[in-house]
């Protein structure tokens, strides 16, 4: 989980950044901070930001004026104010726009790694079902392209028909980049070229590397077991899958199970 500070006190920042165990919280990537709302809005266009912690009272643009643009930018980041003032009106618009919580200033440090804590877990969890439920759409009926757009799409358009495609297939071990040629009705090496260029990575690299992101959702969940994970990874020779894993995780299949599952309560 990546995260963005904004806050037009460098002090509160500081004290934040010196302060908060943000590992025990859940943040366990990057860190960004912010002084406005112009400058945040910088940084979230060019970075991933799932979580921002945020001042209400700020010069210029307020936080919850922050919040609303990003809102009508369809963006989905989960968003805890911090806020001198115990306000109705606050609070009220905070909620229509989604905010996670709602901290009064000073709050000890303890509070904020708690309720930060409890929005990365719920963040996570959203994080997972969409991955899941997108990788389980192959179970969907396919839809072909239609016929009078096949000439007309851009590289945009045909990475995007690509990654679909992955997904609704990743089940499929027999899957391969010809075939994936062969349904968007394109050359192969065409569309190799195409796909690496939009996305900065070959076809077949996409290919292993969404099988592996879908193998390790699987082994969080405790209903399924190492075989399971395989062959819905489109794996239907585990030494196979094993050492592709490995190379890609840096640990066995069975490892990783055992230190990501999360246990049903």
């Amino acid at each position: 989980m990546n995260l963005l500070i904004v806050d037009d006190e460098m002090v509160a920042i500081k004290g934040m950044m010196d302060g908060v165990n943000w590992k025990a919280c859940g943040i366990d990537g990057s860190i960004w901070t912010a002084c406005s709302a112009e400058r945040a809005l910088q940084i979230i266009r060019a970075q991933q930001v799932d979580i921002m912690l945020c001042d209400i009272e700020m010069p210029g643009d307020s936080g919850i004026d922050l919040l609303r643009m990003i809102r009508e930018s369809n963006q989905e980041i989960a968003c805890i104010f911090l806020t001198c003032h115990a306000s109705f009106e606050y609070a009220q618009e905070a909620i229509s726009l989604g905010s996670s919580d709602y901290i009064l200033k000073p709050a000890p440090y303890e509070v904020i790694e708690q309720r930060l804590r409890k929005v990365c877990e719920t963040a996570e969890a959203r994080r997972k079902d969409k991955a899941l439920s997108r990788y389980y759409a192959a179970e969907s009926p396919e839809e072909e392209p239609e016929a009078a757009g096949r000439n007309t799409r851009s590289p945009k358009e045909i990475a995007k028909q690509v990654e679909e495609y992955i997904s609704r297939h990743l089940s499929d071990s027999e899957l391969q980049v010809a075939d994936i040629a062969d349904a968007l009705f394109l050359n192969k090496d065409y569309l190799n070229r195409v796909f690496k260029k939009e996305s900065g990575m070959s076809l077949s690299q996409y290919l292993i590397q969404e099988r592996m992101k879908l193998a390790g959702l699987l082994l969080e969940n405790p209903k399924n077991d190492v075989n399971r994970a395989a062959e819905k990874a489109g794996y239907n020779n585990y030494p196979y899958f094993a050492s592709s894993f490995k190379r890609y995780y840096g640990c066995t299949p069975s490892q990783y199970r055992k230190e990501h599952v999360q246990e049903e309560i």
